[in-house]
């Protein structure tokens, strides 16, 4: 599977200083288990995407039907659940010109809500829609026997024991990244216009899950799309 070049990709690998970091938070979690404190406790996020404009649907005449899909993977395993490490969205707008900010409520549109823990993987497409299209779940749910998203899957679920390595986080950290590629290529297939649009990585150590406003002011603007987006933490 070739990778794919997103139009923003802000995902950055961890390197030694993040890798030392994990180990050592993991390494604290392995002694707690020893001593039956209590593990790490996943955190409740959830992810709102916001003023997504569209500048121009490049289409001469009328409006345009755009299908926005969203995709956020990460870390905690429901044990018997392998999909419940990936959460699928698509959203559909029919209607849409040139400026024409994309209704998504007062709250923004909501693409995650759940359970994370170690990372939090952000891939978002932008495409002209097509009549009858499947959504990003279905697509998704045909290739979970295809090798590619097999083994991706197989490597994130090693991370539901207590306390894994720090190479079983790092692996499923790459095979994060393999899913959302994946993604890319069925949505291309399906709509044929798809825009690989923005795609970002954030560790729970080394970045705080990203918590808080992406970014930190204005909005992330290419070609002709822009958004930003927040991150929350449920308090308890």
């Amino acid at each position: 599977m070739t990778e794919q070049k997103w139009l923003i990709d802000n995902a950055i690998p961890p390197n030694t200083v993040a890798i030392e970091q994990m180990e050592r938070e993991l390494s604290s979690n392995q002694r707690s288990v020893r001593e039956s404190v209590s593990q790490p406790e996943a955190v409740n996020l959830a992810v709102r995407l916001q003023d997504i404009m569209i500048w121009d649907t490049k289409k001469w005449f009328g409006d345009a039907q755009m299908r926005l899909d969203a995709l956020v993977v990460q870390g905690y395993v429901k044990e018997g659940e392998p999909t419940s490490i990936y959460m699928p969205q698509t959203f559909r707008f029919p209607g849409i010109k040139d400026r024409d900010r994309l209704p998504t409520g007062e709250n923004g549109l909501l693409i995650f809500y759940g359970k994370t823990l170690y990372f939090l993987d952000i891939f978002i497409t932008v495409s002209r829609d097509r009549e009858d299209s499947e959504n990003l779940a279905q697509l998704l749910s045909k290739q979970l026997n295809s090798p590619e998203i097999k083994g991706a899957v197989g490597t994130l679920l090693g991370l539901a024991v207590a306390a894994p390595q720090v190479s079983v986080v790092t692996a499923a950290i790459g095979s994060a990244a393999l899913i959302g590629d994946l993604a890319y290529q069925v949505l291309s297939r399906a709509t044929g216009d798809t825009i690989g649009l923005y795609r970002n990585s954030y560790l729970q150590y080394r970045d705080g899950f990203g918590i808080g406003r992406q970014p930190k002011n204005g909005s992330h603007h290419v070609r002709d799309l822009s958004f930003w987006y927040e991150i929350i933490q449920e308090e308890p």
